[in-house]
This record gives structure tokens, C-alpha cells and sequence, in this order.
């Protein structure tokens, strides 16, 4: 017998040991594949072991690695050995050494078995394409014996329905102060996700995802992890932030990014959504109730992370050059932790939009559920979602936002927002809901549809509102009529929002607020939605009317301060170059109107491009350069945006009013300015 393996046992036996813990990993891999007897004795020396007693997550990392590999190496083993004619096969060889290894687990720690399983059956995935056994008894085996030590775990340590006291007795049994269900869910979300689903709906599912789920709340501390930045931010004489090395700030934020409830969060994310996944099409009932248990969870993480981001003084720094160079490498740790929190809010939404579209909830199934299940719908969940991403709008702004054009970001981010757009807007009456919801939050003080000095919050606020009619505008062209409004009544969706954000558009064209580019393509997309309101309908049918009328409303709104007048006394009278941003916003939405409503938009154009040619007193002056950008513009308009319907008419308009429109470049045209685009333009 190997002298080695003498002394591992008498470690094993042992509190402390002086070997590495590196040094007793490849000791217990290497005897569990090479030794001379059968690995029953050794793997329960192991996990009856007071040496990974009390555990922390090094020493059960340790285990789950040492018999990951010892599979491994029991696999080279075989391979070199060279068995006779009625030798047993390498599979059956390693299936009776794996069941020798699962005997000798029984009866130790139910963390501790539960890991060491857990590596075994990590370590067979790994040699899958080698071994084949997904569906043989060997893999089988080790994912029973897997369930049922997660199921011993939750069993001894599932005190959600407990006082707090009572659970932090059981602290004792964990060497670095962390509960043992937690460390126990860390590691099972490596090898869990493996396990079959009909073996994984054995498990209590509900209460396995309730302690999944207040695992990550606990990781990311509540959302309170900012909640001493206020007090740990000084200032230089430079007026830059700094944060001392040793304040409490940067000691918290150094603690998460050390954590490997923080460095695993995607897995710990990734075994939640399997959680969910299995749950709600083993058990639908249960499983609606735990999505949206998990949904009220993150968003009041959202809601503490953003409320605790909004108070503190670094929310205001526009760059790097705000913060003093000593303090960068905490900030950057801190938008770390903010986008691992991101990810694991769109990997767990990702996992809820993908079964509400496919599995119908307990309210439309069946009429015996509880009046609590009976409330949770697809909608709810769906705007749930959405209100989520909205708290954490300033984290999202670093990746490009969640428009369509918007440059950078990732897919999973802007696949997430818009199907919950997408299932959102199903609905006519949660669609109005929410968005009542969403103008009264933007009515409210601190509106970040107007607070431009918040520049992320500011674009991302405007980006909702675009993905909202942009979706909406969707799914009116796709049906065969305009949904009717949740109380009868002709009031609907766009009714009660489209005058709102026109109005906001025009609060925020002015300078440094949205450049000309994004009023213009923001004003488009609102009339557009507004004229796709009555798409569906016949010709002259009311739904009709109302989208032209709605469409016509904007346009009048938009008139408004371009004349001065409109009825509106309090206009202020703007500066030339707002107003030169107001007529190119105009001429931006001659593709969004119908053959109804477009004649009247291009006269109006007309006139104001001509103004002062022929009247130089009716109209506010334009400048010629101005004059010259307002001709290219609606030219551009009519050749390369209007739709096909529309085309015709626009061109035949082109050509009956050019030699008008185009009498200030004829004027030029014995200037270097005028560009062969012009030319063309004026033989069109």
C-alpha cells in the first residue's frame, strides 16, 4: 500500500493540516482514481472529515475540484489499461468505481456530499463526447444522488419561514460567517443546471428558488451597497471626488468584487432561470407565483440601487475627469458590480419573457387557482420588467442604450427590453396602465425626460418613450383593428401619451438638450405612431380619423413655436437657430403622415421655406445657408423616406413646386456651395 495514502488519511483525521490546500486536492484526486482498493473507505473519510469542518467555500471548492479531476484521471486510467477478451468494458469499469465513490458519500455531511457529487458529475460532462453516458445508468446514478443531497441541504437549511435568530445558529457551521445554504446554492449552481429537468422536479422547487433568489438580493447587499459613498467622498483642491483607500466605501466595494457570490453570479443567475424554467412546466401554479416572487425581488433591488445612486455625488461626474486619479480604480470596481448586477436582472428576466410566451398563466387555465396566482398575468410580469430596467437606466446607458440604432450595447439587453415591449403591449388595458403609471413618474419632480444634465438617465428616459411607440405602432399595423380601450371609451394608449410627449419634445429642443438628429428622429417616430393609430380601419372609418387627427395634433404643435401664434400666447419667441431645429423636426415627419394629412404638411413647408421671398414680414426670417438646409432636407424626405403609397404624390408636389423652393439656389448657383445634389434637385 501506497505511504501516501496513509498520510492522507491520517490529514483527513486532523483539524489542521500543514500541506497546502492545493497539495490535499491532488492527493484526494489522485487516490480516488489510482487506489489499489475500492474508493468506498476513502471518499467516506472525506466527507466525515473534520479537516473541511467547519466548511468555507476554498475547502469545498477543494472537494468539488478534487473529485472532478479524480474522474479525469480514472478515465486516462482506463484508457491505457489493456483488458482481455472478457474483461469488462471501460464504461462499466468506471459505472461500478463511480457507485463504489457514491456509497462511500452516504451518511457524510449533506453539503459536503452534495458537492463531492456535484464534481463528479461535472467531471463526467466534461468527458461526455468521449464516454456517452447522458442517458446511461452512470449518469443517472450521480444525478440522483445529487438531487438528493440538494434536497438533505434544503431540508436541514431552508429557514425562510423561521426567525432570523434561528438561522444564524447554523452559521456556526461555516468557517468564513456565510450561511451554508448560500455556500451550498454556489456551488450546486455549477453542476445543477447538468441535471436532468424530470429529476430536478423532485426537488421543492418553490423554496429552492425563494432561497436562489434571496441569495442574490444578499449578494448584491440589498441594493445597498452605495449607502456610506456620501460619507466616504471628499474633494480635492481640484474639486474632484476622491474616496480614501480606507474609507467604508471603498472597503465595501472591495469586499464585493472579492466575493464569489459577486464573481459567480452568473451562474448562480443561470441555475435560478433553470429553477423557473422546470417549476413553472412541472408545476404552473407554483411556478407563476415564484416569477413573479423573483420579479417584486429585483425590482426592489433595482429600486434601492438606483435610489441610493440618485443621492450620491458621484451620479453627477461626467467623466474621469471628475474623479481624482486615486480614485478611478474604485469607481470602475463599482460599475463592475453595478453591470454584474445588470446581468444577472436580464439573464433571470430573459428566463421569464421565454415562458410566459409559451406557458398560458393559472388565471386563463384553470378557474379554481388563488385569488394571488389569479392576479399575475403576463402583462403584470412583462411591465414588471420593464419598470425594473427603468430603475437601472444609468447602468444601461453605458452600453448604447436600448434603441434600435443606438450603436454598442448587446443583444440580450435590447432582446429583453423590447420583448417585454412585445408582451406588454398585448394588452390595451396594462399597456394604458403602465404608461399612466410612467407619466405620473415623469410628471413628478426630478423628471428624467427633462433633466438634461443627467445626460444617461436623460437618453435612456427618451429611448423608453421611442421603444414604447415604436412597439405599439407594431402591433397596431399588425392587427386588424385598433384595440378598444379598457373602459369603452374612445381614450386610449396613445391619446393620453402622444400630446404629453409632444409637448416634451418641444420643451427639449432647445440648445443642449437633444441634438437635431435625435429631436428629429424622435418627433418622426411620434407622429408615426400617432398615424399608425388607425391603421386596420377602413378609409373613412373613425379609428382612421383619429390616427390623421392625433398625427395633425403634433403637427400643430409643432407649428406652434415655429409661428408664434397657434393660439398659444405664452410661446416664447425663440432664437434662429431653435427655430431653424423646429423646421428641420417639420420637415423630419413628412414620411410619417398619410395621403390624408401629407398635402396640408408639404404646403405648410412650402410656406415657410418661401416666407420671406415673397412676405418678408409674415415669417420669423430665415437665413439663406438655413433656406438652402431646409430645400436638402425635404428633397432627402420625399426621394428617400416617404413610403410607397405616398411616393407618387410626393413627387408630382416636388415637381410643380421646385422651381420655387429652388429660386434661392438658383440665385447661388454661380457659387463653389452649390453641390451637384443641388443640381439634381433643381432638374428633378
Amino acid at each position: 500500500m501506497d505511504r501516501g495514502y496513509f498520510v492522507l488519511l491520517s490529514y483527513l483525521h486532523k483539524p489542521t493540516t500543514s500541506l497546502s490546500l492545493a497539495t490535499v486536492q491532488a492527493s484526494i484526486a489522485h487516490y480516488l482514481a489510482n487506489s489499489p482498493q475500492v474508493p468506498t473507505s476513502l471518499a467516506g473519510s472525506i466527507v466525515s472529515s473534520v479537516l473541511f469542518q467547519p466548511f468555507s467555500y476554498a475547502k469545498l471548492e477543494l472537494l468539488y475540484t478534487a473529485f472532478r479531476q479524480a474522474v479525469h484521471l480514472k478515465v486516462k486510467l482506463l484508457q491505457k489499461e489493456k483488458g482481455g477478451i472478457f474483461s469488462p468494458s471501460p464504461n462499466q469499469i468506471l459505472l461500478q468505481w463511480t457507485r463504489n465513490v457514491l456509497d462511500g458519500l452516504r451518511g457524510g455531511h449533506s453539503t459536503l456530499k452534495l458537492v463531492c457529487a456535484g464534481g463528479l458529475l461535472f467531471g463526467l460532462n466534461d468527458l461526455e463526447d468521449h464516454l456517452r453516458v447522458r442517458e446511461g445508468r452512470l449518469r443517472r446514478e450521480v444525478e440522483e444522488e445529487a438531487v438528493l443531497s440538494l434536497a438533505e441541504v434544503l431540508d436541514t437549511y431552508s429557514y425562510v419561514q423561521f426567525p432570523a435568530d434561528w438561522a444564524k445558529d447554523f452559521k456556526s457551521e461555516s468557517e468564513d460567517g456565510e450561511e451554508p445554504l448560500a455556500l451550498s446554492l454556489l456551488m450546486s449552481s455549477r453542476f445543477m443546471p447538468l441535471v436532468s429537468p424530470y429529476r430536478l422536479q423532485t426537488l421543492p422547487l418553490p423554496i429552492l428558488s425563494s432561497s436562489l433568489i434571496s441569495t442574490i438580493e444578499s449578494a448584491f447587499q440589498g441594493g445597498r451597497y452605495m449607502s456610506t459613498m456620501k460619507a466616504s467622498l471628499t474633494q480635492d483642491s481640484q474639486g474632484q471626488i476622491h474616496f480614501a483607500a480606507t474609507s467604508p466605501f471603498s472597503g465595501n466595494v472591495q469586499l464585493l468584487i472579492n466575493s464569489s457570490f459577486i464573481s459567480s453570479m452568473s451562474s448562480l443567475a443561470k441555475f435560478m432561470a433553470t429553477v423557473l424554467s422546470v417549476l413553472c412546466d412541472s408545476r404552473p401554479s407554483q411556478g407563476w407565483q415564484q416569477m413573479a416572487y423573483t420579479m417584486s425581488k429585483l425590482d426592489q433591488l433595482s429600486q434601492e440601487t438606483e435610489r441610493e445612486w440618485t443621492s450620491s455625488p458621484l451620479s453627477a461626474a461626467r467623466g474621469e475627469e471628475d474623479i481624482a486619479p486615486g480614485s478611478r480604480d474604485v469607481t470602475k470596481q463599482l460599475w463592475t458590480i453595478l453591470k454584474t448586477q445588470l446581468f444577472a436582472t436580464l439573464m433571470l428576466s430573459q428566463s421569464v419573457l421565454s415562458t410566459i410566451v409559451f406557458i398560458p398563466s393559472p388565471s386563463t387555465s384553470s378557474s379554481s387557482t388563488s385569488s394571488h396566482s389569479s392576479s399575475i398575468s403576463s402583462f403584470s410580469l412583462a411591465a414588471a420588467i420593464l419598470r425594473t430596467l427603468s430603475r437601472l437606466s444609468f447602468v444601461i446607458h453605458q452600453f448604447g442604450g436600448v434603441t434600435s440604432t443606438s450603436e454598442g450595447g448587446f443583444a440580450e439587453l435590447k432582446r429583453v427590453f423590447y420583448m417585454a415591449l412585445d408582451v406588454l403591449s398585448a394588452s390595451a388595458s396594462e399597456s394604458e396602465q403602465f404608461v399612466s403609471e410612467l407619466c405620473s413618474a415623469m410628471s413628478s419632480d426630478g423628471n428624467h425626460l427633462f433633466d438634461a444634465a443627467n445626460r444617461e438617465a436623460y437618453e435612456s428616459a427618451h429611448s423608453v418613450m421611442l421603444a414604447i411607440f415604436a412597439s405599439y405602432a407594431q402591433k397596431l399595423d399588425d392587427s386588424e383593428k385598433r384595440p378598444p380601450a379598457a373602459d369603452g371609451t374612445s381614450r386610449t394608449f396613445m391619446e393620453e401619451i402622444v400630446p404629453f410627449y409632444a409637448s416634451c419634445l418641444i420643451d427639449n429642443s432647445g440648445e443642449g438638450k437633444l441634438s437635431t438628429q435625435q429631436l428629429c428622429l424622435a418627433y418622426a417616430a411620434l407622429v408615426r405612431s400617432a398615424t399608425a393609430y388607425g391603421n386596420g380601419q377602413p378609409a373613412h372609418s373613425r379609428g382612421r380619423i383619429d390616427g390623421d387627427v392625433l398625427a395633425w395634433f403634433c403637427i400643430e404643435t409643432l407649428l406652434a413655436p415655429i409661428h408664434r401664434t397657434g393660439g398659444a400666447p405664452e410661446v416664447p419667441v425663440l432664437d434662429g437657430a431653435h427655430l431653424h431645429r423646429l423646421r428641420l423636426t417639420l420637415i423630419a415627419t413628412v414620411p410619417s403622415l398619410s395621403l390624408a394629412t401629407l398635402p396640408r404638411l408639404l404646403d405648410v413647408c412650402k410656406t415657410i421655406i418661401t416666407c420671406n421671398l415673397s412676405s418678408p414680414d409674415s415669417l420669423p426670417h430665415i437665413l439663406t445657408s438655413q433656406r438652402t438646409e431646409l430645400v436638402r432636407a425635404l428633397f432627402k424626405e420625399i426621394s428617400e423616406n416617404v413610403g410607397d403609397a405616398e411616393k407618387e404624390y410626393c413627387l408630382r408636389w416636388w415637381y410643380k413646386h421646385r422651381l420655387g423652393l429652388m429660386s434661392e439656389l438658383q440665385e447661388r448657383s454661380s457659387e463653389t456651395t452649390v453641390t451637384e445634389e443641388d443640381l439634381a434637385m433643381s432638374r428633378l
